[in-house]
């Protein structure tokens, strides 16, 4: 062996070996769920009452990425409200309609129907709401999940811990 070749070798016998596998962070669980797998449950109280929903991965309350299935019924407002990450939903069933802005204004919303899907950044004003039949969505942020309402009296955690 020539004394090139001994240098080359004796110079990557010094350099340190990959780090294992093991250092890198846990991959993700895979997710698959049929609607039967589904585990419904009602949706905290700073949303409006009857809203159920789903996870179906993450953990809303925790910081990383979360998707949830939201059920909303019939004739629900979520009052002009914002969150600190983005989000992005696909309507499965119903007519959702969202407007933007810090009033309802109903002649401006816009009517999202089965398969659509909508996008906001993170901080954007914005409401949203159900008219005569109820709708269901998948909703994914980045967590934990926060929704601040523009007008602190629209909160519905507000609303129910002043009642009797």
């Amino acid at each position: 062996m020539n004394t090139t070749c001994t240098i080359a070798l004796l110079a990557l016998s010094l350099v340190p070996a990959p780090t294992p596998a093991a250092a890198a962070p846990p991959a993700a669980a895979a997710v698959q769920l049929a609607p039967g797998d589904l585990t419904w449950m009602p949706a905290p109280p700073v949303l409006p009452k009857g809203v159920q929903l789903a996870v179906l991965s993450g953990n809303p309350f925790a910081e990383g990425f979360t998707t949830l299935r939201l059920k909303i019924p019939p004739h629900t407002m979520l009052a002009p409200h914002w969150h600190p990450t983005a989000e992005g939903f696909t309507v499965l069933q119903g007519t959702f309609h969202i407007g933007m802005g810090d009033q309802v204004d109903k002649a401006a919303a816009k009517a999202l129907p089965a398969m659509s899907y909508a996008s906001l950044p993170a901080m954007h004003h914005h409401y949203a709401y159900t008219a005569d039949e109820g709708v269901v969505i998948d909703l994914s942020f980045y967590g934990p999940f926060q929704i601040h309402y523009v007008h602190p009296a629209d909160d519905p955690s507000q609303v129910a811990a002043t009642k009797p």
